[in-house]
């Protein structure tokens, strides 16, 4: 039986204004104010910093990757009890819907509350990747209610993009051997591992023609789409615009002799795509067969990813000849669409030892042809828990190129975490869950890229965990946080520090 303790039960506020009465959201709708997004956080970090820097007993200094480090000494008496270090990440993903203007470099995040969920009404991200976690810790730290270990804590940078800053971290400054990273997104569920990536930039240089006279113009467009993040999301069959919008081009071309004028879709490598275009020329005497065709083709992948995306639209729009300055040649157009069919994209693999877990994937969340440039290019999103797999896929970039041309670039590479079965810092998040909710918590590696695994690299006797509270649609509009498990999160972190000390 599990030794029952206490289940913690909290009214949730109503208003925006009762709900800045929290400790958590207090510091969550502060740095809501805060633009914050990636390799911007300066502002942000210099805020805390001068917060961290007011509490005379503590220690804080900060690196010129705008890291944070702040170290809170024990509560007299418990100086011999284990530290514990927290982590979060200062940057969030910065994603409007269509039609809102936003500035994310000077705009505060505009927030709502949607029952018990905290979200910006669907006009953008929120940032509770990972501003929640930051919330929290700053919480734990401002916290006088208890007893506590020396309490220390590492913000970093730039952790949705290159995770250059966990990788100048100097880990070695703090003395926690187990860290407790706050970059989940279930609170039912501990991550104890990660996968490892990177990102590929490919391109391809075009050379545009001028647009011959008896072609009609129509933008082809997919809109509508869930998306989310590219790692926790990618086997939920939600499918990418980007990938939508290459089986239409394929079936076209197939069919009639298009020539391309425009293409553009998703906003960022991280993100699945929610929205794709292309401009497509089609010679005037087939267009009503062009049209019958993409009927065709949007009855059916309506039909295969309604279900999932029950927002999913086409259009349609006839563009005027007098507005096209330039096109692809047929061959060209051809090439650059048998690249778009053949990239790889979703889920390669799935981890056979762990029910559920990904082990392998690809998201293509950029896709753009710029004809003044000359430049095609995407950007895409590799993971895996083993590098082996990971060089596949590139591998398979990499034979794209030898039949259709291109270059591609690896950058933003990060190293997995591996899972450790005899985690000590394990034992006592899930014995701790356990006393407290009166079940069990669920532990096991995640497909997402966490930065414990440059932590590691410098220091492998670190022992990690990451949890957080309920979140969903992260990298969207849609974006959501759940208010009520974001305060059981801060209790229960609140007991695993009191746990130290018993």
């Amino acid at each position: 039986m599990i030794p029952k303790r206490r289940v913690f039960a909290m009214a949730v506020p109503r208003t925006l204004e009762e709900l800045n009465q929290h400790p958590v959201f207090s510091y969550f709708l502060w740095l809501c104010e805060i633009p914050h997004a990636t390799f911007k956080e300066k502002a942000l970090s210099n805020a805390i910093y001068t917060w961290a820097k007011r509490h005379e007993k503590w220690m804080s200094w900060q690196d010129t990757h705008h890291n944070l480090y702040i170290r809170k000494p024990a509560t007299p008496g418990y100086e011999a009890k284990p530290a514990l270090l927290f982590q979060a990440h200062l940057d969030m993903v910065c994603v409007a819907a269509p039609g809102v203007i936003h500035n994310f470099d000077k705009d505060p995040l505009t927030l709502a509350l949607e029952g018990d969920r905290l979200t910006t009404g669907g006009r953008t991200t929120l940032g509770a990747d990972d501003g929640i976690g930051v919330a929290l810790a700053m919480a734990l730290l401002d916290d006088e209610t208890q007893a506590h270990p020396e309490i220390e804590v590492l913000f970093t940078t730039a952790e949705e993009e290159d995770f250059s800053g966990a990788a100048a971290a100097d880990i070695d400054w703090f003395h926690a051997h187990q860290l407790i990273n706050i970059d989940n997104a279930r609170e039912n569920h501990a991550t104890t591992g990660s996968a490892g990536g990177y990102g590929i930039h490919y391109e391809r240089p075009v050379i545009p023609e001028k647009p011959g006279k008896d072609l009609t113009y129509f933008k082809i467009g997919v809109g509508g789409m869930m998306g989310g993040h590219s790692g926790e999301d990618i086997h939920r069959g939600r499918g990418s615009a980007i990938r939508l919008l290459s089986r239409m081009l394929f079936a076209a071309r197939r069919a009639i002799p298009i020539q391309l004028a425009g293409l553009t879709g998703g906003v960022f490598r991280l993100a699945i795509a929610r929205e794709a275009s292309a401009v497509i020329g089609v010679p005037a005497h087939v267009t009503d067969g062009f049209l019958a065709l993409m009927e065709t083709m949007e009855k059916a992948l309506t039909a295969e990813y309604k279900g999932a995306n029950p927002r999913l639209f086409f259009t349609k729009t006839p563009v005027a000849a007098d507005e096209i300055e330039a096109v692809l040649s047929v061959k060209e157009t051809k090439a650059l669409i048998q690249f778009l069919i053949l990239m790889p994209q979703g889920v390669m693999e799935m981890n056979g030892e762990v029910p559920g877990v990904v082990q392998t994937s690809i998201n293509t969340g950029k896709a753009d042809l710029d004809l003044k440039k000359g430049l095609f290019t995407t950007e895409s999103e590799v993971r895996s828990s083993f590098d082996s797999q990971r060089d596949v896929v590139k591998y398979r970039f990499d034979t794209l190129i030898e039949l259709l041309g291109g270059k591609l670039a690896v950058y933003a590479v990060y190293p997995g975490w591996p899972n450790h079965p005899d985690s000590k810092i394990k034992d006592l998040v899930t014995k701790t869950y356990a006393e407290v909710f009166h079940r069990e918590l669920a532990a096991t590696p995640v497909h997402v890229g966490l930065e414990c695994g440059f932590f590691l690299q410098k220091r492998p006797d670190l022992d990690c965990i990451s949890i957080g509270p309920d979140a969903g649609n992260l990298h969207s509009p849609e974006e959501w946080l759940s208010i009520p498990s974001t305060m059981r999160m801060f209790e229960f972190i609140k007991e695993i520090v009191r746990k130290v000390i018993e």
